[in-house]
């Protein structure tokens, strides 16, 4: 075996011990990256603030606002020397934020969290500075800004309660009450939200990924490991990425950049507990890192918390709101940065390049039929499905015409539904087409359950009537015929074309 490959640091995963020297060394090491983000938490940071050379922007000039403030000077040296005490007296191996971070990642509850808080200083030395509760470790914790926003939501998902609905007390769509009402009495607890969205913002976090010197490193990996055998083996190798940089040559080059995928799902977070819960969350993946970190737990970024006990279906885009805004103003203007590898600001702009779900999720987003009749969001109207009347489900058929004419496939009667397919594959439609197709769809968000009514019948039309009436009838008949066509395989148009990029 490699003797290189054995003494690297890591080799501890494959059972053979790592020596005591290394093992603090690394831990010296996870205490001064958590102590780098602290800095970046507080905007402080002494190589900025001796920087005088930070260009035009306020906002960009953080050293000057430092030297200004002395009391905030002062208060942050206080908390950064707070941070720093050793667990205990002649403690090597944690720091007072180190120690507070690794048990708060193994927390399941608050009440558990706290029984934990009141036995482990008991077992430590007198002298350790380890808090007594969860609350305490919170309001430690909330020093690093790294919390969420509270915004309420319409119990039927019609609309968010911010900027103009933001003083509001009922839905402007449904009326329903934003607050919580008492089933038996009717009385309406006022401060108490139906519905809460949680939203994680994400300037700020990708901000202080360059806080970090490592960190910074890679996120310039992919600027320098394309792929030049044209076998894929990163998303930077796909066509996708190439298209993008070519019709984005300015944003291409600066390698800082981002780029971002997006994903979402529902789970139970009651188990077994309580089936008919779904709550839903919005993850970004970086893919500036390289394959073996941008997958990690630790690199994907949780943006949005959806609560149940529904799920969201096609208004998942009003949750997605404060996301796609805070994408737009990363694209268009960008966040002033600094970067602690090359000790200099930059203006960092990110892209939303894809998202990633299974196919039921993948309708809510895209806004395309993905059930029923025309469960192919390719084919749309020309979908071949069948109703299995006893298994009362669709089933979809032809699947042949998706080869090549020729192929030897298409003939084979037996061994298929017994017909020959001599049919034509869908065609995928691009990105502008789309959005031209939706350009006058009015979307209906909001899941209020109304009383189910019985479909009307139409009107009989008598057929002796004037030619000019009658010429009339049928354009207007072959307009709406054309417009169904183009919209019968969308449920919504997706708020994603907000972004300018995205029917690229």
């Amino acid at each position: 075996m490699d003797k290189a490959y054995k003494l690297q640091s890591d080799w501890y995963h494959h059972g053979d011990s790592v020596a005591a020297g290394e093992c603090e060394r690394e831990v010296n090491q996870w205490n001064e990256e958590i102590l780098e983000l602290y800095k970046a938490a507080e905007y402080y940071d002494q190589d900025l603030a001796s920087n005088g050379d930070l260009g035009d922007n306020p906002v960009a000039d953080l050293g000057e606002i430092a030297e200004g403030e002395d009391k905030r000077e002062d208060e942050f040296l206080a908390k950064l020397a707070d941070a720093e005490t050793p667990l205990y007296p002649d403690c090597l191996n944690h720091i007072k934020l180190s120690a507070i971070v690794s048990l708060f990642r193994l927390k399941w509850s608050d009440k558990s969290f706290d029984e934990l808080f009141e036995t482990l200083p008991k077992m430590l030395p007198k002298d350790n500075v380890l808090h007594t509760s969860s609350y305490d470790v919170k309001k430690f914790l909330k020093r690093f800004d790294l919390g969420y926003e509270n915004i309420h939501a319409c119990v039927n998902e019609c609309c968010l309660f911010r900027k103009k609905y933001k003083k509001l007390e009922n839905c402007p769509k449904c009326n329903a009450s934003r607050w919580k009402i008492n089933m038996h009495t009717g009385e309406v607890k006022k401060g108490v939200p139906q519905k809460v969205l949680r939203y994680f913002p994400i300037i700020l976090r990708l901000k202080r990924m360059f806080r970090t010197e490592e960190m910074t490193k890679d996120l310039r990996w992919h600027f320098r490991n394309k792929s030049i055998d044209g076998k894929l083996r990163h998303p930077v190798d796909s066509v996708s990425w190439d298209k993008m940089n070519d019709k984005y040559p300015l944003f291409a080059s600066e390698e800082r950049n981002m780029r971002l995928g997006l994903s979402t799902d529902g789970f139970n977070p009651f188990n077994m507990k309580n089936t008919k819960y779904s709550c839903w969350h919005v993850l970004l993946v970086d893919y500036n890192l390289p394959h073996h970190l941008c997958m990690k737990k630790e690199n994907i970024m949780l943006t949005l918390l959806i609560t149940g006990p529904q799920q969201p279906d096609n208004s998942n885009d009003v949750y997605l709101e404060p996301l796609i805004e805070d994408l737009n103003h990363l694209w268009k203007k960008g966040e002033v940065t600094y970067d602690v590898y090359t000790k200099t600001t930059f203006t960092l702009k990110a892209m939303l390049l894809w998202t990633i779900s299974d196919f039921p999720a993948y309708g809510n987003l895209a806004g395309c039929k993905v059930k029923s009749k025309m469960g192919c969001p390719i084919c749309g109207k020309n979908t071949d499905s069948m109703w299995l009347k006893f298994s009362r489900k669709h089933v979809y058929m032809c699947h042949r015409k998706g080869l090549a004419p020729t192929h030897r496939y298409r003939d084979k009667k037996k061994w298929f539904d017994g017909k020959a397919e001599h049919g034509k594959k869908g065609r995928i439609l691009t990105g502008r087409e789309v959005s031209q197709n939706l350009k006058n769809f009015k979307n209906d968000f909001g899941n209020v359950k109304g009383s189910w009514r019985k479909r009307k019948r139409t009107a009989y039309i008598d057929p002796v009537s004037d030619s000019s009436d009658l010429s009339s009838e049928s354009e207007e008949d072959e307009e709406v015929e054309l417009d169904q066509e183009k919209l019968s395989r969308w449920k919504k148009s997706s708020i994603s074309f907000k972004l300018p990029y995205w029917e690229v």
